[in-house]
């Protein structure tokens, strides 16, 4: 089954701390109705940020040191109405390095502490999708006043070169 663009740009991506926990997050938000995919390497999970997504989690052992680049890179490309809501799994107990960094770096970035309570996990992946939603929408809004400005300067240049065939024939039966 091939998905559509809208579909494609709702995906939640997901990269657990472990298989078994990405395995068990997925299908807590697929039962929750979110639509997951789940990857094992940041380098599949940024590749699939080409196609759309609604938000990111991502655990934060996976953003340590030069690891995070990929991420960094492709969300410092976005598109002016872009931003890309990055949910981060902590670990417990004091703010570690690698969390305190994404979150200077990254953007759009919520921290959730582990062990992460259902209904904070579900809350979260929530608002980061309602937020993503409308930053599509307002996307949709700017592509079609492009469309729009697109019509009336094809619609001005007719009209111009009318006017012109216009004051061309009329001068020459005079002339």
């Amino acid at each position: 089954m091939t998905m559509t663009a809208s579909e494609r740009d709702l995906r939640f991506l997901l990269m657990a701390p472990t298989n078994r926990d990405g395995d068990i997050t997925s299908d807590l938000l697929n039962g929750a109705g979110i639509d997951t995919q789940v990857f094992s390497s940041l380098e599949a999970l940024v590749h699939s940020l080409n196609e759309g997504a609604a938000a990111v989690l991502i655990a934060e052992e996976h953003l340590a040191g030069a690891h995070k680049a990929p991420l960094s890179a492709w969300l410092s490309r976005q598109p002016p109405w872009s931003d890309l809501p990055v949910l981060i799994l902590t670990r417990p107990g004091a703010d570690s390095p690698e969390s305190a960094e994404a979150w200077r770096t990254l953007g759009n970035v919520t921290l959730l502490e582990r062990p992460t309570r259902v209904t904070t996990l579900l809350s979260a992946a929530q608002t980061a999708i309602r937020a993503r939603a409308r930053q599509y929408q307002i996307r949709g809004h700017l592509l079609e006043r492009q469309k729009t400005e697109q019509a009336l300067r094809t619609a001005d240049r007719r009209k111009d070169e009318f006017l012109a065939t216009l004051a061309h024939e009329l001068r020459n039966p005079l002339a």
